[in-house]
């Protein structure tokens, strides 16, 4: 996920916020996100020197958060065993780029999810593709950026535009007028990204062509690369996480459903690296 992609946290409840800023109403839209920030932040702390501390938007809905790329940094740090601490707020991003998740690290923030696995390689001493032949490398990395540049955009679209049920809106209990110019002003973003000049029997159609590619390498294995998991299988486990348990009203998990394979690994996954999961995940956004 490139730095320059400066719309790719549109996954995120933050920017559905923000997309209404270009409103004739605006400012009524504003007060009433604002009060809801406001009145979910997390107050900031002061951590020993060293501590990892992971930004993002909150916990659940059925999921530990709503950005696949949050579920992606939790997942390896879990993973390696790399102790850190989480804050949730909707409200604060990243001075640099203004996306979330980032990192702050001894004072210093760091955004985009891989350039934090990169900073961190550095500062922890991380092999990021340990045990990964070249070939695996070069494999891995092509899902991954099928899945992040690719199916990602199609879960964008289906979760906050395409959804009927207006499900993703509803679970924030944001009301119907906000709802309204919120996907609105989404609409035309994705229209300039371009996934949205196709008709959601296309979209489907994409879902469906990069999720066979992805069942069909994955075969029975546990893992992208047998019975051990890698940095990939985190960046494909938090895109495929979304679809399988937050789609609300879309078409995202029933696509995914037609892949025991890819339901299986995501369970895996789960099992393997969230038994905190249930705790973790809620059903009414409280944060």
């Amino acid at each position: 996920m490139a730095l320059s992609k400066v719309t790719d946290v549109l996954a995120d409840l933050p920017v559905v916020v923000k997309a209404l800023g270009g409103t004739v109403l605006a400012g009524a839209v504003l007060v009433t996100g604002w009060r809801l920030i406001k009145g979910r932040q997390t107050k900031s702390k002061i951590y020993p020197p060293n501590t990892i501390v992971l930004h993002q938007i909150g916990r659940g809905p059925n999921v530990p958060s709503l950005t696949p790329f949050a579920i992606k940094l939790e997942t390896y740090f879990r993973m390696e065993g790399i102790p850190y601490e989480v804050e949730h707020s909707w409200s604060r991003t990243a001075k640099k780029t203004g996306k979330v998740p980032f990192i702050e690290y001894n004072g210093e923030e760091i955004p985009d999810s891989e350039f934090i696995l990169e900073f961190l390689s550095k500062e922890k001493n991380l092999d990021l593709t340990k045990g990964l032949t070249q070939e695996q490398i070069g494999i891995g990395r092509a899902f991954q950026k099928m899945v992040e540049e690719d199916l990602y955009w199609c879960l964008v679209a289906d979760r906050w535009v395409l959804d009927e049920t207006n499900g993703s809106y509803k679970a924030f209990k944001l009301s119907g007028f906000v709802t309204f110019l919120a996907k609105r002003s989404l609409r035309k973003q994705l229209w300039n990204r371009g996934i949205l000049r196709y008709t959601p029997e296309q979209i489907r159609h994409i879902m469906t062509e990069d999720l066979k590619a992805l069942s069909h390498y994955l075969g029975p294995k546990k893992f992208l690369f047998g019975d051990k998991a890698c940095k990939f299988d985190c960046a494909i486990f938090g895109l495929l996480a979304e679809m399988k348990w937050a789609s609300f009203g879309g078409i995202a998990s029933s696509v995914i459903n037609e892949y025991p394979s890819l339901c299986a690994y995501c369970d895996q996954m789960k099992e393997t690296f969230w038994s905190d999961w249930d705790e973790l995940t809620q059903t009414d956004c409280k944060r």
